[in-house]
């Protein structure tokens, strides 16, 4: 199972760079376009869109190697029995959160997809297509700080989505 979810937030990251470097494409061909007197419509938009995909998808990865800021001063100075429970009151209240907001995302996108809304813009996209990115990147996230949860509740496992003291994060 630890390989699958390891797999998964890889995947979701390697997806995430490859929105980036499309947006580094529409950008170059924009600039190209420019440079030789044509306009290319609603790359700007699309730009858009797959920085938030990058965004969203690169969430989960980002946690579970360490990657997110955490305030490290309040827990260090803890004993460790208040440092865990800290802790998974903090993991408790993440899964929490980002479940919610995974719920919503995905509620909106179907309602996007019901309604046929299209986005504004110079592009007409269907706006499930650029929402659905994002609910899927808020899900692997809910999937990853459920996992540091679970993790965190097992005394004999190692912490995930914690940097360690003095060293990269795992």
């Amino acid at each position: 199972m630890r390989r699958a979810l390891d797999r998964l937030y890889l995947g979701a990251a390697v997806l995430a760079g490859m929105c980036l470097v499309a947006i580094a494409v529409l950008v170059v061909a924009q600039i190209a376009g420019r440079l030789a007197g044509v306009f290319i419509r609603g790359l700007d938009q699309l730009s858009g869109y797959l920085l938030a995909a990058a965004t969203f998808l690169a969430l989960a990865h980002t946690f579970a190697t360490g990657g997110h800021i955490r305030v490290e001063l309040l827990l260090e100075r803890l004993p460790p029995r208040s440092r865990r429970a800290v802790n998974l009151a903090c993991l408790l209240l993440a899964t929490a959160v980002i479940g919610y907001f995974a719920w919503h995302a995905v509620v909106t996108t179907w309602q996007s997809y019901e309604f046929m809304e299209v986005t504004v813009g110079l592009l007409a996209v269907p706006l499930w297509i650029p929402q659905s990115v994002m609910a899927i990147g808020l899900c692997i996230m809910f999937v990853a700080v459920a996992d540091a949860l679970v993790t965190a509740l097992d005394r004999r496992a190692p912490a995930r989505g914690v940097p360690r003291p003095g060293g990269p994060p795992r």
